[in-house]
């Protein structure tokens, strides 16, 4: 009772403490609202104006009054603030700042009018008309035409006044969006171990040149940031573990154009040498450490000890894959800590693996996202509120979200949070549109016109959108082409495809050819570096027979409309450096296609397997690469024309495309159901440590094309074989080679062709 009753007067007490403190404070805010009299206000109440300065009302000195008016005006509401005192009485005499109302752009091509809106808040800028904010705005909209290339961007604003009321205004900027700034020239300074052009391959940016059509020349901050990072972890992977990597730009502003220089320090290339490992502060049974053991050694073995150079990359796959390990093991709650010891340019690592307390998520925030939606973003998230994190799923989030390829920065941290984990995903968004325009040339199609669109993330939803013609004096295509990821809520892509082609092969085989093709199909990644996809086709084709007097029987039965279901697939491996000039790498490709019998037409299973390899050998090139293909018919009938193999052109160099193979006549070519081909080649660079190399080419080339159900009048199931060189220079305008091919084994009716140019296609 004694305790109850104690506990009654202290409460009271406290309730008495709390009613005269309140009614202090209301007596003091009565006493300056008695002291300080407000004129001039219309918008904002006396209450707002006392609340904002109240922490400024300990006295009424001429300095606190001068700090009360500086308070005020912070807050940008107000145009001009005077004082007056009369007598005991403060007057605090404004001029509010007058209400925006409207806003308008002109001169805007580049950002619409929503989009400024969605990017800059309102509320933050234009709550009133305040000069300093309108400025802020005004160099905010500056920096981002400035990202995105527009540095001669001229930003001006004028205040439209109300015929009827003083208090509110327009606002109009006008925008002088001038053009884009192209990048001049890329300079690499300190690099001695990689070609300015071998460096220049694996960055965005590019040069600006007259004749460069494609490329991205325009000069823009974040991705020569992003450039630089690329740089770093080609270095990191190549040995130098140590490599500084800083850049510069110079605008000269009477070109509008940038010199961007990358300054390389490379340091000492290192290997390594000896791998030990420590889990005794693991929590995990023996027959597990020597299991993980060896699964890191045979990691180790195969994938490192092979070269033995330092690779950062390295060492996170095999982080991976311990960490995968641990994971089907049910060990979640752990931390991997790779500690190197160098000695001269040796590389000991020690694999140690503790206990760590378990974390739990409390909530994950992604903010930034002004286009791209949510579940987007989250879908790449490898957890999700309440499970269990670790810094390995931390890593593989922001990895998963930089690999869309829609933002220009991505950021996933995380912070406690009441014995929780919150992580924040912070991202800037870039465009993710494309248009392009280029043009090939060569000795086989001549010139080709090549115009793209693609959208990589429409509407905010990560679909991929292309769109495509290809025109030639002899061919044209036109694409369509539609990817949805995540297809059934799976690390599927679904795609679809359209496809119109018109082909002259009036000169070859006496037809044209108009094709009808949609696609419908999936594709994902089996691992790291293969790709697998499924897919169905719908094929309409129309033969038109140009000279029946020398075109084939079998062209002459597929006149007119011809209907195809065809199933693809297909499998990828691809581990080449680069696609324009590989020098190190293996490329490996089978393309299985089944078309079923439909009624009494014929159906077929056709099967290419591609194979490329690359060797890098104190910059000598040597590479060997190689096609071989069958196709059959599940009815044992003749298959068309147009699906039999061909050779010559770019695969057996010396001779025509269409040059090699059954043909009746010149311009009768049948083709035939087997192809055996090989291309060795050596390109050694003439001209190495310049912009635009030039490498000398010698080849030999190997192949054949036999078999067919018909016997043509010229089907001599021979070897052919050719040998040539030629000159590859790596232009502003894109590759373009010059060989000369000699043949050494072959038939009277094959088709030669000596010399080939080529622009855009030289591998």
């Amino acid at each position: 009772m004694k305790k109850i009753y104690l506990n009654k007067i202290f409460v009271a007490c406290l309730s008495l403490l709390f009613l005269i403190f309140f009614n202090i404070q209301n007596v003091a805010i009565a006493n300056v609202e008695n002291k300080i009299n407000i004129i001039g206000n219309e918008n904002i109440d006396n209450e707002i104006i006392f609340s904002i300065i109240k922490q400024e009302l300990d006295d009424y000195s001429e300095d606190n009054l001068n700090q009360i008016v500086k308070t005020l005006y912070k807050t940008g509401n107000f145009k001009n603030i005077e004082i007056q005192i009369d007598g005991e009485i403060i007057n605090l005499i404004i001029q509010e700042n007058p209400s925006i109302r409207n806003i308008k752009y002109n001169g805007n091509k580049r950002f619409k009018k929503d989009e400024i809106n969605t990017i800059f808040d309102r509320r933050e800028y234009f709550e009133t008309f305040n000069p300093y904010k309108i400025d802020k705005f005004t160099k905010d909209l500056t920096d981002l035409y400035n990202s995105y290339g527009y540095n001669l961007v001229d930003i001006k604003h004028r205040v439209v006044k109300n015929k009827y009321d003083n208090n509110i205004v327009d606002l109009e900027f006008d925008i002088d969006e001038g053009k884009i700034s192209k990048i001049n020239k890329i300079y690499f300074i300190g690099n001695e171990n990689f070609s300015h052009q071998k460096l220049k391959s694996l960055i965005k940016s590019k040069e600006k040149n007259l004749l460069r059509i494609l490329g991205n020349k325009n000069y823009k901050e974040f991705q020569i940031k992003n450039d630089r990072i690329t740089l770093l972890n080609f270095y990191k992977t190549n040995g130098y573990k140590n490599i500084n990597i800083n850049f510069q730009s110079e605008f000269i502003i009477s070109k509008n154009n940038f010199n961007v220089y990358f300054y390389i320090n490379e340091g000492q290339k290192f290997n390594f040498r000896n791998f030990d490992y420590d889990f005794n502060n693991l929590s995990i049974i023996n027959d597990q450490k020597i299991q993980l053991k060896e699964l890191s050694n045979n990691f180790i073995d195969n994938k490192i000890k092979k070269n033995n150079i330092y690779n950062s990359d390295k060492i996170q796959n095999l982080e991976d894959l311990i960490t995968e390990k641990l994971y089907d093991e049910g060990v979640v709650f752990f931390k991997i800590d790779f500690l190197e010891k160098v000695e001269n340019n040796n590389v000991d690592l020690l694999i140690r693996l503790t206990d760590i307390e378990p974390k739990y998520i409390n909530q994950i925030n992604i903010v930034g996202n002004t286009r791209t939606k949510d579940r987007v973003i989250r879908r790449e998230i490898p957890f999700s509120e309440g499970d269990a994190i670790n810094r390995d799923l931390v890593r593989k989030a922001n990895r998963n979200i930089k690999n869309l390829g829609f933002f220009k920065s991505v950021e996933v941290k995380e912070t406690v949070n009441d014995d929780l984990i919150d992580v924040n995903v912070n991202i800037e968004e870039s465009s993710t549109g494309q248009f392009q325009v280029g043009v090939s040339i060569d000795s086989f199609e001549g010139t080709s016109l090549v115009t793209g669109l693609n959208e990589k993330n429409i509407a905010g939803d990560g679909r991929d959108l292309n769109f495509s013609i290809n025109t030639s004096s002899s061919n044209t295509r036109y694409s369509f082409g539609i990817v949805e990821p995540y297809f059934a809520n799976k690390k599927i892509d679904l795609i679809y495809n359209l496809n119109y082609q018109d082909t002259d092969l009036s000169k070859k085989s006496s037809y044209n050819l108009s094709e009808f093709t949609t696609n419908f199909g999936f594709k994902y990644l089996l691992t790291e570096d293969i790709r697998h996809s499924i897919i169905l086709g719908y094929e309409l084709k129309d033969y038109e027979i140009t000279n029946s007097s020398t075109a084939s029987a079998s062209v002459k039965k597929l006149s007119g409309n011809n209907a195809d279901i065809i199933l693809h697939n297909d499998l990828v491996y691809n581990k080449l450096d680069s696609f324009i000039r590989p020098m190190k790498g293996t490329y490996i490709s089978l393309d299985n296609a089944i078309s079923p019998s439909t009624n009494d037409d014929n159906g077929y299973i056709s099967n290419v397997f591609n194979y490329k390899k690359y060797y890098n050998y104190k910059s000598n090139i040597f590479s060997v690469q190689t096609k071989l293909g069958n196709i059959f018919s599940l009815q044992n009938k003749e298959i068309p024309v147009d699906n039999n193999f061909s050779l010559g052109g770019r695969w057996l160099r010396g001779f025509d495309s269409y040059g090699i193979g059954p043909r009746n006549s010149r311009t009768s070519y049948v083709g035939g159901t087997n192809i055996a081909v090989s291309k060795f080649d050596y390109q050694k660079p003439l001209i190495n440590n310049s912009d635009n190399p030039v490498d000398l080419n010698l080849f030999f080339d190997v192949g054949t094309v036999f078999g067919n159900k018909v016997d043509p009048t010229n089907a001599k199931e021979s070897i052919r074989a050719s040998y040539g060189a030629g000159i590859k220079l790596y232009s502003p305008i894109g590759p373009v080679g010059f060989s000369w091919g000699f043949p050494i084994s072959k038939e009277d009716y094959d088709i030669e062709r000596m010399f080939i140019f080529s622009i855009g296609n030289l591998n």
